[in-house]
């Protein structure tokens, strides 16, 4: 079963990067859960409406998304912890970032599937 969970969380990780970088934000809806708690690296903190506004309006643009070191920890049947090293070239509010940033995403499986329930990020000293 943790085999299963692991690609599981790694295929709706795909997703979700792509649905960024695509500005896809019906995509992302399915794979954000209502209860999402998202901690950007400035340590500002959104919940779903809020995130899901800034992406439909356009404020946060994904360029770039690139994960390594990506650990997938089962936590039960139902519910996973994914961590690892994100690099990503985001505008956010018109101004250009290279974030570098340690992550921890809870993802949760219940009946629309697999959803991201939080997301913390952590930014590397440069």
């Amino acid at each position: 079963m943790p085999e299963d969970i692991t690609a599981a969380i790694k295929v709706v990780e795909r997703r979700r990067s792509a649905a960024m970088l695509a500005g896809d934000t019906a995509a992302l809806d399915v794979l954000l859960d209502p209860r999402l708690s998202f901690s950007h690296a400035t340590g500002q903190v959104d919940g779903k409406p809020a995130y899901m506004a800034k992406m439909a309006a356009g404020r946060i643009d994904y360029l770039s998304i690139d994960w390594s070191e990506q650990r997938v920890v089962p936590l039960g049947e139902a519910n996973a912890l994914l961590t690892g090293r994100m690099t990503s070239l985001v505008r956010v509010d018109g101004v250009e970032k290279r974030l570098d940033n340690r992550v921890m995403a809870v993802w949760s499986l219940g009946d629309d599937g697999w959803q991201m329930l939080a997301f913390q990020s952590t930014p590397l000293k440069s």
